[in-house]
């Protein structure tokens, strides 16, 4: 700590002052004059206490009024987007300095611990290809291009049923958007925690990781009392709706549903972060069937014939919606460009969408080219909205609703998004979404996820 810490004295193993606002003012963007540098985040940017408030230093005209007096912000030396620039590392700079000074003399005990019970686990469970229980402890390690930002170690507590973790580290990395390890641990903490039946219930030991104690006070939630070092189950599940991201109309539809107690917060979050429903087919899910708890359930018993049906086609319409719009941000062009080479990389369009809910559509806008449209839908000018309607058996009150749609919304383009195999019964003057998947093969996937839910829970 004494290595890193900007101190006004000039002695040799310390960094001045006047060093810390040189390397401040060698960044891309010039800093404000509100901010007394304190420490290195990591190599390219540096945590910043605020001295004042921006409003007060700039005066009644200032645009915007800056963070409170006292926070904690990281300012990046390089060039980043401009809503990361000075994000909030901490509510309170002698905290964030104190938590960071413990931080460091606990890091070589915890990655010691780790790397040996990560070792005993590759011998026991990894070579020998056993899978472990939940009561085993077991290492996680989370990595971002080649980068190690997260060391922790979990196992189920049978004692109080609820998740131990003896273990937990996470550090900032110059790619990454401020307190990104700690959101991606506690994600992986938490769905574990959800994952293993317990109570959502969470022991650290002596007390509570300081980096999780620096992000629970940046979000404004309470994070266990320190003596205890315990998450109550309240305190998880706020937690777990923090770090998991969705938007803001989902996040509404989801709270209403845990206002009501219809669904847990930690059953709806585990949801979107395993990846068994992705946001726009949750979205769709919650905002047109009021089977929605039952399908996170796993979906209603089979010989309940009717709802069975009902929870199917919701299901059906919700995949592939979900396919739709994985394929229209996709820059992969899959039969290769006009100049012949056929790039495989991680790169997606922006594409926003809005649930019409009193429709069961979803309008979309943005993206590459339109995807799987038949003759009968032309495709879209750019810059046009589009509004597909996802059904998995059509009828003919589907041809009314696109009319609807059609004269509600004369801006925008509308189709009817159905399987393959049922696209040829529909005639040639709808305009139709051909999705490459029959019901056969939705219906397979559909299984799949519910059955994952169903057995979610060890």
């Amino acid at each position: 700590m004494a290595a890193l810490v900007y101190w006004p004295d000039e002695r040799p193993h310390r960094m001045g002052i006047s060093q810390g606002f040189e390397i401040l003012e060698s960044g891309f963007d010039p800093p404000p004059p509100n901010l007394i540098p304190l420490l290195p985040v990591d190599d390219r940017s540096i945590a910043c206490a605020v001295c004042v408030s921006q409003e007060k230093w700039c005066g009644k005209d200032a645009p915007q009024p800056g963070p409170a007096p006292c926070v904690v912000v990281r300012w990046h030396l390089d060039l980043i987007p401009a809503d990361e620039q000075g994000a909030l590392l901490d509510s309170d700079a002698s905290q964030y300095l104190e938590t960071v000074a413990a931080e460091f003399a606990a890091r070589p005990g915890v990655m010691r611990r780790v790397h040996a019970i990560a070792e005993g686990y590759r011998k026991e469970y990894v070579a020998e290809d056993r899978r472990p229980r939940g009561g085993v402890q077991r290492p996680i390690q989370l990595a971002c291009q080649n980068v190690i930002i997260g060391l922790a170690t979990v196992q189920h507590e049978p004692r109080f049923d609820g998740l131990r973790v003896d273990n937990y580290l996470t550090c900032e990395a110059p790619h990454l958007a401020a307190h990104e390890a700690n959101r991606a641990m506690l994600a992986l903490v938490l769905c574990d925690a959800f994952q293993n039946g317990g109570t959502m219930e969470i022991r650290f030991g002596r007390d509570i990781p300081p980096a999780l104690r620096r992000y629970a006070r940046s979000l404004g939630l309470p994070a266990g009392e320190q003596e205890r070092g315990t998450l109550t189950p309240e305190e998880s599940r706020r937690l777990f709706m923090a770090v998991t991201p969705m938007p803001d109309d989902l996040r509404a539809r989801c709270a209403v549903l845990m206002d009501r107690g219809v669904l847990a917060p930690e059953r709806l979050c585990y949801t979107l972060m395993s990846g068994v429903w992705s946001t726009v087919e949750l979205d769709f899910i919650l905002a047109t069937t009021p089977r929605a708890p039952s399908i996170l359930m796993g979906g209603c018993d089979r010989t309940d014939r009717s709802a069975r049906l009902a929870e199917s086609e919701t299901c059906r319409a919700a995949l592939m919606v979900g396919m739709f719009m994985r394929r229209l941000g996709s820059q992969d062009k899959a039969a290769g460009g006009p100049e012949g080479v056929r790039v495989f990389e991680d790169r997606a369009d922006r594409v926003l969408f809005t649930v019409l809910d009193s429709y069961g559509a979803v309008a979309v806008e943005g993206g590459s080219a339109m995807p799987w449209s038949t003759a009968a839908a032309a495709e879209p000018a750019a810059g046009r909205p589009m509004i597909v309607v996802p059904r998995g058996l059509p009828t003919p009150a589907d041809e009314a609703i696109l009319r609807k749609l059609a004269a509600d919304f004369p801006a925008a383009d509308v189709a009817l998004l159905v399987p393959t195999d049922l696209a040829d019964l529909l005639t040639a003057e709808v305009p139709c979404i051909r999705c490459p998947d029959g019901l056969a093969e939705l219906d397979q996937q559909i299984e799949g996820r519910l059955r994952s839910l169903r057995i979610g829970r060890a």
